[in-house]
């Protein structure tokens, strides 16, 4: 009997604890996603901000808010490229997703030519050829670079939520494996020893 709740105290613990630190890294890794879904979701609107910039910088030439638009232009820019810097130092090995990968060649493609004709406008800005032509570059690549930053932002959400999924299977598991060592408690050890105490009981008297 003794043996038996050793035992049976050394499984629960360790349930316990195994269950608890699953527990802490599942709660890590949610939030994990839930910022890179979070910045990449801004990136589409950093894109965005710098198209709509570009145009009120094109309708602000020859007055005197057209050096303030390009600054704003710049600010923006900078945290688009940011932005892009951050989403493309995740480590995709962690998602195990090669339709991921793909899409961030594609979505590079339509960024590194937004950065270079956003370059071309800020050290050219002056330059009005310059300028209208690289813009029409940006409104010529914008839709395409949002539709794959929606398929990046929507695939990290689907393999978000696969990982929930498991979760709550390891969790129901762990539920299942508790339940059932309580039943081992009650049927091997405690009615055991109530039936020893009551022959004991039954002796004395």
């Amino acid at each position: 009997m003794k043996k038996k709740v050793i035992f049976t105290f050394i499984l629960f613990i360790i349930i316990v604890l195994s269950s608890q630190i699953i527990f802490h890294f599942d709660i890590k890794r949610q939030y994990y996603d839930a910022e890179i879904i979070n910045k990449t979701g801004k990136q589409r609107m950093f894109s965005q901000k710098l198209t709509k910039i570009a145009l009120l910088a094109n309708n602000a030439i020859n007055t005197d808010d057209f050096s303030s638009k390009i600054n704003d232009f710049e600010e923006s820019f900078k945290n688009f490229t940011d932005g892009n810097h951050y989403i493309n130092n995740i480590d995709l090995d962690f998602y195990e997703s090669p339709y991921l990968v793909d899409l961030y060649k594609t979505n590079n493609l339509y960024f590194s030519t937004l950065e270079t004709a956003s370059l071309a406008i800020i050290n050219d800005a002056t330059n009005q050829e310059t300028f209208r032509n690289n813009l029409k570059v940006i409104i010529n690549n914008e839709e395409q670079f949002l539709n794959s930053m929606d398929k990046i932002v929507n695939e990290y959400q689907k393999i978000s939520e696969r990982k929930i999924s498991n979760f709550e299977k390891i969790q129901l598991f762990y539920n299942l494996g508790t339940l059932v060592l309580l039943f081992y408690v009650l049927f091997f050890i405690i009615i055991p020893l109530f039936k020893q105490n009551g022959k004991f009981t039954g002796k004395i008297n």
